[in-house]
């Protein structure tokens, strides 16, 4: 698939600048558009207009001091993007024609939904892992809720290659789907390391890993297989420790659109692969 527009909504937290660097090395590596938006509230619909705050300050006055804060906030987040695009030689431009470029939309609302609405008019969605692992409504609105291909990535990463892939196939719809929309990045990637494990080998491991390459040989892939021990492991531990085992650069693994990212890999990949992961993962 040709991806020619990226989304990337910044979330809350820390790594404001590294998150941004990240989603724009992704964007370079494809030589795509990205689209980036910054969702704050908008004072005025938080407060009641009639509402007197303690101490005898008027809201008048807390508004403007919200509002000023607020453009300060807005005008730092496209100053970052704008120093990072430089870095990376990216053009800074609204024109989404203009290849490797990014552009940053400021707007006003509830973050999960706006993030929600616009996701669904893009090609691919790049998302940082939420903060210490625990799934925020903006994470989930962007990968799940989209209905798009995704890339979430650590919340610092120097750089991003695919050199090196490791391949997640539960057998389930979202791996297959998963398996369908990186095949083009899968197939220029210089070795591929396919895992799964005893719980679903659905016709015993002969089978399934013949039935697997076979699929894949029609794509010139010809990856290193191997069944992983998931018994005693932390939900998402297994999918980690093979991507540290061969050295990857990306995974590609499926999630439960019924369950959302909870169950990405192997029984789930929980707060501790979100929290633990040094590896972009595609899905």
């Amino acid at each position: 698939m040709d991806f020619k527009k990226l989304f990337f909504p910044i979330g809350g937290g820390e790594e404001l600048r590294e998150r941004i660097h990240a989603a724009l090395l992704i964007n370079k590596y494809f030589g795509s558009h990205l689209s980036i938006i910054a969702c704050q509230l908008d004072p005025e619909t938080v407060y009641n207009t009639r509402m007197t705050l303690r101490g005898g300050i008027m809201l008048d006055e807390f508004l403007r001091t919200a509002k000023e804060e607020l453009a300060e906030e807005q005008s730092l987040n496209e100053k970052i993007v704008k120093e990072e695009c430089k870095k990376l030689g990216i053009t800074y431009s609204e024109d989404q024609h203009t290849k490797n470029s990014a552009f940053l939309r400021n707007m006003l609302g509830t973050r999960s939904e706006l993030v929600e609405k616009h996701s669904k008019y893009c090609d691919l969605v790049v998302a940082a892992v939420p903060p210490h692992g625990v799934i925020t409504g903006t994470f989930e609105a962007s990968v799940v809720k989209s209905g798009k291909p995704a890339i979430a990535f650590p919340r610092k990463m120097t750089e991003f290659k695919t050199d090196r892939i490791l391949l997640s196939l539960t057998g389930s719809t979202s791996s297959a789907r998963a398996l369908h929309n990186a095949l083009p990045i899968i197939k220029n990637a210089k070795e591929v390391f396919c895992i799964t494990s005893q719980h679903y080998l659905q016709d015993g491991m002969d089978e399934t890993k013949g039935r697997i390459l076979n699929y894949l040989d029609i794509h010139g892939i010809n990856p290193n297989f191997e069944v992983v021990k998931t018994e005693g492991k932390v939900p998402g531990q297994a999918l980690l420790k093979a991507a540290d085992k061969y050295e990857v650069d990306m995974i590609v693994a499926g999630i439960d659109t019924n369950t959302g990212i909870r169950e990405i890999f192997l029984g789930g990949a929980s707060k501790y692969f979100l929290e633990n992961t040094k590896y972009p993962v595609m899905m």
